[in-house]
């Protein structure tokens, strides 16, 4: 077997408490999934997903959700508008 390398990172414990419990579903450990992650960027030489800027709009919006204003959609279908949004 691979000798282990120990590390420390610094993470948002918000997100660190959230995905350990999904973990747990999978029966993982947050040290088992960051050993898949680490291999999956391995083997595909970059990042195994997309990642992307978001367009003016849905940064304005995120910045808004932060500062606890309400994103409102005032046209006739809200949902389709905040689609349309998310996918520009």
């Amino acid at each position: 077997m691979i000798a282990r390398r120990q590390t420390s990172i610094k993470v948002d414990p918000i997100a660190w408490d959230s995905a350990k419990e999904i973990f747990k579903e999978y029966n993982m450990t947050v040290t088992d999934a960051i050993n898949i992650f680490l291999n999956k960027v391995r083997l595909e030489g970059g990042l195994p997903f997309d990642v992307k800027v978001p367009s003016a709009s849905l940064q304005k919006s995120i910045d808004e959700i932060k500062r606890g204003d309400v994103v409102r959609y005032d046209g006739a279908n809200p949902i389709e508008d905040m689609m349309k949004d998310l996918k520009s």
